[in-house]
């Protein structure tokens, strides 16, 4: 991910690509809770049904979790595209102003 702060459009209250690398924390932070609660699942005394229930339960919230979390990523990413692609336009606009008033058109 990106670790630029200074990327805002010029829009008030925009962050930039900093929110991307928090949602990439907040995911791997849920990966490792989940591994981490299969893994004392799997060690704690309890009998093989309570144990599997347990695991497709916890399997479950993760996988619902990580949608709504993937969901918002694209979200930003998409919306982070249409910026970049607003800026490019603006610039290409600017740069054939410049070149049309240099040539004298």
């Amino acid at each position: 991910m990106y670790d630029r702060t200074d990327d805002h459009d010029g829009e008030q209250g925009q962050p930039g690509t900093r929110r991307l690398d928090g949602r990439a924390l907040g995911i791997g932070l849920l990966i490792g809770a989940a591994i981490g609660a299969g893994a004392a699942l799997l060690m704690a005394p309890a009998a093989g049904e309570t144990t599997r229930r347990q695991l497709r339960r916890g399997a479950r919230r993760l996988y619902e979790r990580s949608s709504e979390a993937v969901s918002d990523l694209r979200e930003d990413t998409d919306r982070m595209a249409r910026r970049l692609a607003r800026r490019g336009l603006k610039r290409s606009r600017e740069l054939a102003r410049e070149a049309r008033s240099n040539v004298g058109l």
